[in-house]
């Protein structure tokens, strides 16, 4: 069951390393001259995507007057059941492009403030009278009392 000792114990220290490894030189060394910075190619823009214009529906009309809820289906498959791919029309089914401002204006602020009727008495809140307390349970099952 004995470990060889020599085995386990490291060597005396000597007064010098044993392994000299690299030494200074009586002279700097000189460095390669640096490179140019990487020149780091991207790549190039690509083009706007080009909208779907296929959409499912039962007939044409449906999914051309429903194409911004219809099922796409670009590659002409892929519709529900009782569904075919139909080609749309680019305008029908291609949102405009967006605008500076709203195109509708919608409500606008008027002058003065628009006053409201007056306030009537507060409501009046009714509660349901209050329930009997419940019948507890008394009856259980069992094969004895």
């Amino acid at each position: 069951y004995g470990i060889a000792i020599p085995k386990c114990v490291s060597a005396s220290p000597t007064a010098a390393p044993t392994d000299s490894g690299p030494q200074p030189t009586d002279s700097p060394t000189l460095s390669p001259k640096p490179t140019f910075a990487p020149v780091i190619k991207t790549a190039e823009p690509s083009k706007a995507p080009t909208p779907n214009t296929f959409f499912c529906g039962e007939t044409y009309q449906d999914a051309e007057q429903n194409c911004f809820t219809a099922t796409p289906c670009p590659n002409g498959v892929g519709c529900p059941a009782g569904e075919s791919c139909y080609g749309i029309a680019i305008p029908k089914c291609v949102s405009a492009s967006p605008t500076a401002a709203p195109t509708d204006a919608g409500p606008q602020p008027t002058d003065s403030p628009t006053l409201s009727p007056k306030p009537t008495s507060a409501p009046v809140i009714k509660t349901a009278e209050p329930s009997k307390a419940p019948t507890p349970n008394t009856f259980f099952c069992g094969e004895t009392y």
